[in-house]
């Protein structure tokens, strides 16, 4: 692309400053082609810039979807919560064999319904959230492009692409965050347009619905950060646009809440609203308390520099201009809520504050590639190649941060090996006995999993009478077990997957405990 007059690279796309389509001088025919092109070039650049960004993000996510095993915990619970949807229809969200109530339906069903057209994979797990992961860096690039310019709308992907949490948490994984995400983005990008202004309002408020039934609470964000950028504006039609947005998507939610409250009542509130809410803010759970910087060190080390260089620039660029305030409010407002909200929560665990990386990433880009240019045209582009080479460097990591991705992934194989092995040899088991959790056993092997004490478990191994025959105790118990007749199907770590053998006596904890090396 040529530069345009005075070296301003925008002025070759028709917009002004920040990418604001210029007023046309006269009402002459000629000038009105004129400000035609410029429409023109306004819609093209977004556009352009979100298919470009689009298409490098699907080059780093899609590839090798399926290569890597689901992760234990999350990955593996949603991923056998929604073959249980595949088998039981869209309102029975059970997991391990009882009712789930964790989270919302909505990825729940789009892995459903990805298992019924590719079949049963981590690919089609996955897919869900990455196309998700895709359209969020699509939509970063246009909402950046559409305020700023090309240069502005490429940057903002290249901050999101090269960091290893965006990659990991918010594009690959089979996770509720990469859906709530990109429906957040959406609705920004939809309250912010000037054109056609109640449909737009309307898909929003839509976006809202999809986000809220995607996880929880956090849906709101984008209607609660338009909110607070028209008060801080002082902007009554923002104001009662984005109560507009956030009802719209209340009421589109509301159905499946209601129909939850209905079938389980105060079980259902307990769970989804009092576990996985209050108590996360209140106290950690599964041991995940850290000090309220924490989230701060998670952005640095899954950002870099570029997270304080982008809240950097969109704070000054606020402060500096105030007629700028309103292309950047809602996203740095965005940043701040998840952020201070990931602070305060006393359950602290590193993808809470994920998408603080998106609306930085576009605030940023803003005002980076057109707030706060001197009109000096040296200067000018100084500024823009400067932060050009800043947003390249950032991207020339991509491809080591997917690297590391699909290494912790791999970690995982060992899961997906003995779970394969389960699922071919003790698929007549009711359930498999184990001390801990393990996800990843529960979706690989198609057995549920029951928990019991060590010693309880050892005897009721041994126990002819008794279930489990199939059980994963830790390797200290197994010695004693196979000397009294167990058989050893495989291993997972410091644990050792034992069946009874029909030869097995029945022990007394004490026996167990004596024959133990």
């Amino acid at each position: 692309m040529r530069w345009g007059k005075g070296g301003d690279l925008f002025a070759t796309a028709g917009l002004g400053r920040g990418g604001v389509e210029p007023r046309p001088r006269s009402r002459t025919p000629a000038t009105g082609c004129a400000g035609n092109e410029a429409l023109r070039h306004t819609v093209l650049v977004p556009r352009r810039a979100a298919l470009i960004a689009a298409c490098v993000a699907a080059l780093l996510i899609l590839p090798g979807l399926g290569l890597t095993p689901l992760v234990d915990w999350d990955e593996s619970i949603y991923a056998a919560v929604s073959l249980g949807v595949l088998e039981n229809g869209p309102f029975r969200l059970e997991w391990n064999g009882e009712r789930y109530d964790r989270k919302p339906p909505l990825l729940f069903w789009a892995m459903a319904l990805s298992y019924r057209f590719l079949g049963v994979s981590e690919a089609s797990a996955r897919a869900p959230s990455a196309l998700a992961g895709i359209a969020t860096v699509g939509l970063a690039a246009w909402a950046a492009a559409r305020r700023a310019g090309l240069v502005a709308g490429l940057a903002a992907p290249a901050f999101l692409l090269g960091s290893e949490l965006f990659l990991e948490r918010g594009g690959r994984r089979a996770c509720t965050d990469a859906l709530v995400i990109a429906f957040s983005m959406g609705a920004l990008v939809l309250a912010q347009s000037d054109r056609r202004r109640s449909r737009r309002r309307w898909g929003a408020g839509g976006a809202v619905g999809l986000a809220i039934l995607s996880k929880g609470a956090v849906g709101l964000l984008a209607p609660a950060s338009l909110w607070l950028a028209g008060v801080t504006g002082r902007d009554r039609e923002q104001r009662r646009s984005a109560v507009w947005i956030g009802t719209v998507g209340l009421v589109l939610a509301s159905p499946w809440y209601v129909y939850r409250i209905v079938a389980d009542g105060s079980a259902f509130l307990a769970t989804h609203f009092g576990r996985e809410i209050m108590i996360r803010v209140l106290q950690p759970i599964h041991g995940t308390g850290a000090p309220w910087w924490y989230p701060l060190w998670v952005l640095w080390r899954g950002g870099g520099p570029w997270v304080v260089l982008a809240f950097g620039a969109a704070a000054a660029s606020a402060l500096a201009d105030r007629s700028r305030r309103p292309e950047t409010a809602p996203w740095i407002i965005a940043a701040i809520l998840v952020l201070g909200v990931s602070m305060a929560m006393q359950t602290k665990l590193p993808w809470y504050p994920l998408a603080v990386l998106p609306m930085l990433a576009v605030s940023g880009s803003i005002a980076l590639g057109g707030a706060l240019l001197p009109e000096d045209s040296r200067i000018a582009v100084a500024l823009r190649v400067g932060f050009a080479l800043i947003a390249l460097a950032t991207l020339s990591t991509a491809g080591r941060a997917r690297e590391d991705v699909l290494a912790g992934e791999r970690e995982f194989e060992d899961f997906r090996r003995l779970g394969t092995r389960v699922a071919a040899i003790v698929a007549e088991e009711p359930f498999i006995g184990a001390t801990e959790e393990h996800p990843s056993l529960v979706f690989y092997g198609g057995r549920p999993i029951r928990r019991f004490g060590a010693d309880e478990l050892d005897r009721l191994v041994l126990d002819p009478k008794a279930l489990p025959r199939t059980a994963l105790v830790p390797a200290e118990h197994a010695g004693a077990l196979l000397a009294a007749g167990a058989v050893e199907l495989g291993r997972l770590g410091d644990r050792v997957l034992v069946r009874r053998g029909a030869s097995s006596e029945v022990l007394s904890s004490r026996d167990v405990q004596a024959a133990r090396p």
